[in-house]
């Protein structure tokens, strides 16, 4: 339906109620963020339908008439009115809008149960996308509200604004070939497997959980030499199973099997300090009561990958 033409237009009373407050046409356009000549016709416009002077203005003074001081009451009424309708109206639209989940790469969460059952829940009944980057990434993205929370591994720096809980641990195990020597434990040391090359991640990947690794190799002298991990877990693991090298590898990721490959599991003490810390971050303050009960849901106990090294 298209506007009456008896009524004022928003624009109109914008003008009205801006002179008004400030008394001064310089200051109420500024205000505006447009020039004088437009708030004018604006204001001359709506004196003009309700077929009344609202402001007296001359060169010295702006003051409102009667009608004006009346119709400043009413104008402001509408002004908020409409505001506060489409102040709902967005945080309506906010509400329902999708809930865009980041998940770290790295990690396989159908190994982790309670968070891949919420994860699944909440993608099935929430409207929510799942989104897999690097854990530094994710953060990036979340601090910039590009993503509504991410589920990460290791991170060097938690921006300003952003919450975090640990939700899970996924420890590493060696994989490597079925015809290596140290295969026949089922428990393996890692100075007793230094002469075998690594497939290692490049730093930049993540410096916070490189770094922490790095540490402990030189803590117990595992310094082997090092070959650039594949960005494809299938090619890495054809490689180990073909005899080029090994792999250190969260548990997570072991449901994906490989003939000529085996997993072993590293002594308790190593298993403790090279597990991957996994968290769940958020932004504080956050207003979508979806988004909230989510948080909660996830926060709710620490989990461990469930894999069975064999």
């Amino acid at each position: 339906m298209p506007p009456s033409p008896r009524l004022p237009t928003v624009k109109q009373l914008q003008c009205f109620v801006a002179v008004a407050q400030e008394l001064n046409f310089r200051r109420a356009a500024q205000r505006l963020n447009m020039s004088q000549p437009p708030l004018s016709r604006q204001v001359h416009a709506l004196e003009t339908l309700l077929r009344t002077r609202l402001i007296d203005r001359d060169t010295h003074r702006v003051a409102l008439t009667g009608a004006g001081q009346a119709f400043l009451v009413e104008a402001e009424c509408l002004l908020n009115q409409l505001e506060a309708a489409v102040a709902t109206r967005l945080a309506h639209q906010e509400e329902i809008r999708d809930i865009r989940i980041g998940l770290t790469s790295v990690l396989d969460f159908s190994q982790f149960p309670a968070l891949h059952k919420t994860l699944t829940q909440a993608r099935s009944h929430q409207q929510a996308r799942l989104e897999h980057d690097y854990s530094k990434h994710l953060i990036e993205r979340l601090a910039a509200s590009q993503i509504d929370l991410a589920v990460v591994g290791e991170f060097e720096r938690l921006p300003a604004g952003l919450g975090i809980t640990h939700i899970a641990t996924d420890p590493l195990v060696v994989a490597l070939p079925a015809q290596h020597p140290a295969a026949i434990h089922d428990v393996i040391d890692l100075p007793d497997i230094a002469d075998t090359p690594l497939y290692w991640f490049p730093r930049p990947d993540n410096p916070a959980f490189f770094d922490r690794c790095e540490a402990v190799f030189s803590a117990v002298d595992y310094q082997p030499p090092r070959l650039a991990e594949p960005a494809d877990h299938i090619t890495l693991l054809a490689r180990i199973a073909n005899g080029e090298g090994l792999a250190l590898l969260p548990t997570s990721m072991l449901a994906a099997s490989r003939v000529g490959v085996v997993y072993r599991e590293l002594p308790p003490t190593l298993q403790r300090r090279l597990a991957i810390d996994i968290h769940l971050v958020w932004r504080d303050g956050e207003q979508r009561q979806r988004v909230r009960e989510l948080i909660e849901a996830l926060s709710c106990r620490v989990e461990h990958a469930r894999y069975r090294v064999t």
